[in-house]
């Protein structure tokens, strides 16, 4: 049995990738009951979704640790922030400036890279058909496989993949007791898997090795407190005492601060955690909002809430009614990021899926968007390169809301890929299908970034009480 530990709903439009059905998805979440936690740790092999909670995992790091000590497998996807097994390296982003700062190379040879052309894991592209490498080089898009790098490696590590000119390494295994574990330092690694290419045989070797674990059984114990994640800051929604944590907006400013209180709400994915640390955001001050165990309550006392993209829709869940709540007070301003289902819980909102276009910029392709209302006040924040790079479908607003940035299919305006509401409840409202947050902390995709810092100028600049 594999499991696969999963952060939530996959992206819409995302191809299955628990490889024909080997693996099985669970809810990382279900590591916090004792039953689950027992059948989870009694799988085979277990693979780490790169969208997994990694305040979560924190907490079970003494049980994950034993699962390998006791001879099982791991494969850890995406980029670690804080280790939550015995070894960990934390990764680090890559400066690149071109294609082939990203190139992965063979460094050792594993079993699960049996028979793979790493030339095939270069480049990534939507437009249909397997084409030659030459071709990729001209259509395809190069960083998906990884971008960044692990330094600090354990003792007996292997760097299986490296990256760049410099093969820095970005795949690594290393064993742990009786157990191994592997690191993949980009997007899932099941994900590419491609029958066009050498990489068919990529998840019939992963498989085969995540089985190939002889273990013993793991005693279990309860999961530990919390650890601080490194880079954020104390001062959170989640952690200021209750007085704070609910004093309305306007007293706040009363009291003397100026700048608007923002906090992000997050599941503590290492997208959302890199956003909290990265120092160009410091002036912003955002304020860490961490769903599992933040007080819906803590939203009273902030100017803007933002909802990050790509949320966990359980966790979510518990926070839609104060959400709902802040679009009542006139003095705030409220943010919803993309892929957070918004069609199911804001109010008279539609939603179409539309396939993601991530590779326009390489091919000339026109994507659709189209921007608007020229003379509004946002595009003095707003880049135009800061709203097209892609998006996860379209909204439809409700009749009032500005549209700034529409699909256009077959000459004629489809949906909404951003818009601002000012009429249609007392607080600002801000809707995109884009996700920035993931992007940002990825270290992928420059517009995204752009669109994120926009936001947040925006926001502050314009938000003040409304008389």
């Amino acid at each position: 049995m594999i499991l696969r530990l999963i952060g939530g709903t996959p992206m819409r439009g995302a191809a299955d990738t628990t490889w024909r059905g080997a693996i099985e998805d669970v809810d990382a979440y279900d590591l916090d009951d004792d039953a689950a936690r027992a059948r989870i740790l009694a799988a085979d092999g277990l693979v780490i979704s790169g969208g997994v909670d990694h305040v979560l995992l924190g907490r079970h790091r003494d049980a994950l640790t034993g699962f390998v000590r006791s001879g099982g497998r791991v494969l850890v996807n995406g980029q670690v922030v804080k280790p939550f097994i015995d070894g960990l390296a934390v990764w680090r982003k890559l400066e690149f400036r071109g294609p082939q700062d990203v190139r992965p190379h063979q460094v050792s040879p594993h079993p699960v890279w049996k028979g793979i052309d790493y030339r095939d894991l270069h480049y990534r592209t939507g437009v249909p058909g397997t084409h030659s490498y030459e071709r990729l080089e001209e259509i395809g898009v190069a960083g998906f496989y990884g971008r960044g790098y692990h330094l600090d490696l354990p003792a007996e590590a292997s760097v299986v993949t490296g990256i760049g000119q410099y093969a820095l390494p970005l795949d690594y295994s290393y064993p742990l007791g009786d157990g191994e574990v592997l690191v993949h330092g980009g997007n899932d690694l099941e994900s590419f898997s491609d029958d066009g290419y050498s990489t068919r045989v990529l998840g019939p070797n992963l498989v085969e090795w995540l089985e190939g674990g002889v273990r013993d059984a793991v005693e279990l114990k309860p999961a530990g407190p919390v650890a601080a994640v490194a880079g954020t800051r104390p001062d959170t929604a989640a952690t200021r005492p209750a007085a704070a944590a609910t004093r309305p907006a306007a007293a706040a400013r009363e009291a003397g601060q100026a700048a608007p209180r923002i906090g992000l709400l997050h599941g503590g994915t290492f997208p959302a955690l890199r956003t909290l640390a990265d120092p160009a955001l410091a002036p912003y001050r955002l304020e860490s909002v961490y769903l599992p165990d933040a007080d819906p309550a803590a939203l009273a006392g902030l100017d803007v809430v933002i909802v990050s993209d790509r949320l966990h829709q359980g966790q979510l869940a518990r926070f839609v009614p104060a959400i709902l709540a802040a679009l009542q007070d006139p003095e705030k301003t409220v943010i919803v990021l993309g892929e957070n289902k918004v069609e199911q819980w804001l109010p008279g909102i539609g939603y179409s899926f539309r396939p993601t276009v991530f590779w326009m910029w390489r091919t000339g392709e026109d994507n659709g968007t189209r921007l608007r209302l020229p003379e509004d006040s946002l595009w003095e924040f707003f880049t135009p390169w800061s709203a097209s790079w892609h998006h996860h479908g379209l909204l439809h607003p409700r009749p009032g809301a500005r549209s700034l940035v529409v699909m256009e299919e077959d000459g004629a305006e489809s949906g909404s890929l951003l818009y601002v509401d000012e009429v249609n409840q007392p607080a600002r409202l801000l809707v995109t299908t884009m996700d920035p947050v993931y992007h940002h902390g990825s270290g992928f995709m420059p517009g995204a970034s752009q669109l994120l810092y926009s936001l947040l100028r925006w926001v502050t600049a314009t938000h003040a009480p409304r008389t």
